[in-house]
């Protein structure tokens, strides 16, 4: 029985494992499944599609025409007209379409990558919240297993005499507020761990185990240098230039635009022969080599695409700008909370020495003398809040560092 009783806490904690997950395998496999990726990777795609669709040659135009009043001639009367006819656009124009949808391809693609920074900011927030409601829990389970000590130690004190039954009643109100609280935080994690799934295209009811340790964060990030790596290699910022290429692709398409097309045709006529003479090739069919241009006479829609375009090009320097100020804001508020959360916990890591200290002191008075037991609880109290505080700090480093990685593109 023993034996059975090992393998099934074995293969129990061996199930755990497997299922617990790190943040970083939980980041890769939200931008392998996420669903807003997969739909911008399909548009990308489609958007390629369309490259070989501009760059062909227009389709010829075959007519077909009859007589029902023959026309007459010296050979005999015309009786069916079949013609072919092919546009053929001004040298470039073709490389000049394929290269514009190209460019904005290219722009597109840009969006994916913007995509699958957000979708890991977002799995990040969601899993720093759920392992701060785990930890949590942790902190005010040990918490309530020192009240336990405390409670067993009031009801020493009132069984010799030196207390009365109020001191346990208090620790009991305490120990009921924190399982309360308990309870309060397991309904919580429904939420993180919804995001999380929503993020990463599965069920919302999977569980999420956490398996990471986490220390204080540490911004790897060179501040100086931040802003210039991002400026490089920001999606975001990326595909307002090759928007802006895109706009430049445009106005070389229009001037081509602007340029005369061509057209070459073949014309067939059937000849019906004469009865009332026999002139020499008497019913000989007709065959028409015929050419043609398109001139572009009216300059102002083609001189109106260039503004708009130039105008698109100024707007998008703007947007540009813009969001680079706004990252580099975040950015320095980002930096503004890591060093803040450093502060605290610092103080609270002090705060946390000196309150254990002063409990042990507290303790022994009331073990032997049976007094400052209101203090004592009070201070048990700021021991969990200084515990919680400082969970809380670390969380926040990890958020800021998130906030600045949220615009750095891995390599």
């Amino acid at each position: 029985m023993k034996k059975i009783i090992l393998n099934i806490i074995f293969w129990l904690a061996l199930i755990s494992i497997s299922n617990a997950q790190t943040l970083d395998s939980l980041i890769i496999k939200a931008i392998d499944e996420n669903l807003e990726i997969k739909i911008l990777e399909k548009e990308y795609l489609a958007a390629l599609e369309k490259a070989p669709q501009v760059s062909q040659l227009p389709d010829p135009e075959i007519g077909v025409g009859a007589f029902p009043l023959p026309v007459e001639t010296r050979l005999g009367a015309q009786i069916i007209r079949i013609g072919a006819t092919q546009m053929l656009p001004w040298k470039g124009v073709l490389d000049g379409k394929k290269n514009l949808e190209i460019a904005k391809a290219k722009a597109l693609y840009e969006k994916i990558n913007a995509s699958a920074l957000e979708v890991s900011f977002q799995v990040k927030q969601a899993y720093f919240s759920l392992y701060e409601i785990e930890k949590s829990q942790t902190i005010i389970s040990r918490s309530l297993e020192l009240l336990e000590a405390l409670n067993q130690l009031a009801l020493a004190k009132v069984e010799s005499g030196k207390a009365t039954a109020a001191d346990v009643l208090r620790v009991q109100l305490k120990t009921e507020e924190l399982k309360q609280e308990l309870t309060i935080l397991e309904i919580s994690k429904s939420n993180p761990t919804a995001t999380i799934n929503q993020l990463l295209n599965r069920e919302i009811q999977t569980p999420v185990v956490i398996r990471d340790h986490l220390s204080f964060a540490i911004i790897p990030f060179d501040k100086n240098t931040l802003m210039a790596n991002i400026e490089a290699n920001h999606p975001m910022l990326r595909m307002f230039e090759l928007q802006q290429e895109v706009a430049q692709q445009a106005i070389k398409l229009n001037d081509l635009n602007n340029k005369p097309s061509f057209g070459i045709g073949l014309d067939y006529i059937m000849v019906n022969q004469r009865k009332d003479a026999e002139p020499a090739h008497n019913g000989r069919d007709i065959l028409q080599v015929r050419a043609s241009v398109k001139i572009p006479i009216y300059k102002k829609r083609y001189e109106a695409k260039e503004r708009e375009e130039h105008l698109k090009i100024a707007a998008l320097t703007d947007r540009k700008t813009d969001l680079s100020n706004r990252f580099e804001a975040a950015i320095e508020q980002a930096y503004v909370d890591h060093q803040t959360a450093q502060l605290r916990v610092d103080l609270y890591q002090q705060q946390i020495v000196i309150t254990k200290a002063a409990i042990n002191i507290l303790q022994t008075n009331y073990s032997t003398q049976g007094n400052g037991f209101d203090e004592l609880l009070r201070l048990e109290k700021e021991l969990i809040e200084y515990d919680l505080k400082t969970l809380k700090a670390i969380i926040q480093s990890h958020l800021a560092k998130s906030k600045i990685e949220r615009f750095v593109i891995s390599k």
